[in-house]
């Protein structure tokens, strides 16, 4: 990609001059005569470096510095002038200039001071870059010592060094798929490029081939203007498509042909368009199922496929559910100003035993919610929703009323009590460690039944 320079420059002659010379060169130059010009492409387009003369006939370089500044690209600055006073020199430097240079200056020394500030510029946008990466690189909730979780970590590490292998990751609603692709491409040797997404199942097709390809101006009643695709913006880096399932069948050998080519046109163009990106994609749906129903072509399939990652149900991990209910609480308690709670014993086999049909999102927003309600103290029972208490785990017969009224959460626990006491054949002590409780704990449970009855 070329760098951008913004040349601000009253005197016409060292205007076109420096523009036609840093034009040779290789940069993408744009030229101002005046402040008020300056600024307005300063807010129409991002730049690498901006070249200001500081005497201006409508106003002084250094208020222009200023607003650059305050820009959320900050371009580096480099001063024009035809006064080398110090003072003039340390203002525009303590205002945040990266250098300055006496007029009248010889071409060569100014393209070596524009090489080192060009190159300073893309050193800072990639520190940038990786800091705020830094948190989305890190995969939330993906902690676990599960043999198929493991296994697809394993094969996730192995997939994202595979340079340009396109990888379609499978999993349900919930798992984490989003996560993972966004770990594929940190974890690639396309980090330092562009990473973006596309919800497939979001857009009308319409609108989703002209998001993905981009149009020319014209191209149907609404275009007024050129408009890139996520394709192109995604040149160098990874393109991430999610709910690859709902791709209409109109559009996939579109796809197919970029998949295999790199190349496309924008909407209503002729000009074909060449692009290095990487495509991971995701879905929760039965891709070889659709295929055989005509539903998904099955040579796209087949070349989104290359990188096969399948991501287990939550319920197919039960040994990492407590762990990763706790790591949600220590994450979310933060937020709401409190301390990390932990989870009652009595809570834990029902947490164990429902089966999370929204997996891991779900897993967290009941955690966020029962953080809330327990105020930072422990989390018990009463702080988890019907549908988990509901599914209380065996030997529990999942009985929720009696006589016609809903059994409060008290009943319920000394029903599943009694039927643990009942399995262990009345051993209170074996009974006791079974619910990770003491047998003291276990007979105040049971104070109010008929003990008698429980005896052994």
């Amino acid at each position: 990609m070329r760098e951008p320079i913004l040349i601000v420059e009253d005197d016409n002659t060292i205007r076109v001059t420096v523009g036609n010379f840093l034009a040779r060169q290789g940069f993408d130059v744009e030229v101002a005569e005046d402040g008020a010009q300056a600024l307005a492409l300063l807010k129409e387009r991002t730049f690498s470096l901006v070249l200001l003369d500081l005497r201006l006939p409508d106003m002084n370089g250094l208020d222009i510095l200023a607003k650059v500044k305050e820009s959320d690209d900050q371009p580096l600055v480099v001063i024009m002038t035809a006064y080398p006073e110090v003072r003039t020199a340390v203002a525009a430097l303590k205002a945040g200039a990266y250098d300055y240079i006496n007029k009248p200056f010889d071409l060569e020394d100014l393209q070596e001071l524009i090489r080192r500030a060009v190159e300073t510029h893309r050193l800072r946008r990639e520190v940038e870059w990786r800091r705020s990466q830094a948190e989305t690189c890190v995969i939330e909730g993906m902690i676990g010592t599960a043999p198929a979780f493991q296994n697809m970590l394993e094969t996730t590490a192995k997939i994202a060094s595979a340079g340009k292998v396109p990888v379609l990751i499978r999993g349900e609603s919930g798992t984490g798929k989003e996560r993972i692709a966004q770990a594929i491409h940190c974890r690639s040797p396309r980090a330092d490029g562009p990473w973006i997404t596309l919800n497939c199942s979001a857009l009308p097709e319409g609108l989703l081939e002209s998001e993905l390809f981009g149009h020319e101006r014209g191209a149907f009643t609404d275009a007024k203007q050129m408009k890139r695709g996520l394709l192109e913006l995604a040149d160098g880096g990874t393109l991430f498509l999610d709910e690859i399932g709902d791709l209409s069948l109109a559009l996939q050998p579109k796809l197919l042909r970029v998949l295999e080519t790199q190349r496309f046109r924008r909407l209503g163009g002729q000009k074909e368009i060449s692009v290095d990106v990487r495509f991971v994609s995701a879905t929760h749906r039965d891709l070889p199922a659709m295929v055989q129903s005509g539903q998904f072509r099955e040579d796209l399939y087949y070349r989104l496929n290359v990188g096969a990652i399948d991501l287990p149900a939550l319920r197919e991990r039960a040994e990492d559910i407590l762990s990763l209910a706790q790591h949600f609480l220590e994450k979310i308690a933060p937020t709401l100003g409190q301390s990390a709670a932990q989870i009652d014993r009595a809570a834990e086999p029902f947490l164990k035993a429902y089966r999370w049909p929204g997996n891991v999102r779900e897993l967290r927003n009941v955690m966020e919610r029962a953080a809330i309600l327990s105020e930072g103290k422990t989390i018990g029972l009463s702080h988890l929703p019907w549908e988990i208490v509901g599914h209380a785990p065996k030997p529990v017969e999942g009985k929720v009323q009696a006589e016609g009224r809903v059994l409060s959460l008290a009943e319920i626990e000394t029903d599943y009590v009694r039927s643990v006491l009942n399995r262990c054949g009345g051993n209170k002590t074996e009974a006791a460690e079974l619910l990770g409780i003491s047998r003291l704990t276990l007979r105040n449970k049971l104070k109010d039944s008929d003990e008698e009855t429980l005896e052994s």
